[in-house]
């Protein structure tokens, strides 16, 4: 045991308050490293975060056929529709409740109103009702996602939320 034992006969213990610096920095770089494999491509210039999907596509008109028949042609209110809007954003549906599965009961509502992008999770926090959170380039999606399930409660979105996407968080039991 000769061989073991150090010139002075004492191991060199570290400071206490060393040991938990140490700790609390390998738990802060890794939580570091963790944030930037989970974050959002944050390369994208602002540019690309501002541009709006496109809304609205219409339909081409058909070029009238060269004739000999003469048709009465249709009154423009009977045969004009609106252009119909696209549902091309990406939606998150989050879970507020005790009600567990809800965001995944609620999704196939939401694919049901033709959006077809649609992604689930659960939301800690205080929210007063149901809610879509649009950032500021899917407003007019958000508007036409909450008239397509009934949600009343249009908001810009916060802080943790995504930014290329329109959340809806369920505060409560849905019809």
């Amino acid at each position: 045991m000769e061989h073991r034992r150090t010139p002075t006969g004492k191991a060199y213990v570290p400071a206490s308050w060393f040991i938990v610096l140490t700790i609390l920095l390998c738990v802060g770089a890794a939580g570091w490293l963790g944030w930037l494999f989970v974050d959002d491509d944050p390369e994208t210039t602002a540019a690309q975060r501002t541009t709006p999907p496109p809304a609205l596509t219409t339909t081409p008109e058909p070029t009238p056929s060269k004739t000999t028949e003469t048709t009465p042609s249709p009154t423009p209110s009977a045969t004009t529709k609106k252009p119909e809007v696209q549902r091309v954003a990406p939606v998150s549906v989050l879970n507020n409740t005790t009600i567990q599965g809800l965001a995944a009961t609620y999704s196939a509502k939401v694919r049901e109103a033709g959006w077809s992008n649609v992604t689930i999770g659960n939301w800690r926090g205080s929210i007063a009702g149901n809610t879509v959170y649009f950032p500021p380039q899917l407003e007019d999606q958000a508007k036409l996602l909450g008239k397509d399930l009934g949600i009343g409660r249009i908001l810009p979105s916060i802080a943790p939320m995504r930014t290329d996407r329109l959340t809806i968080i369920l505060a409560g039991p849905q019809q």
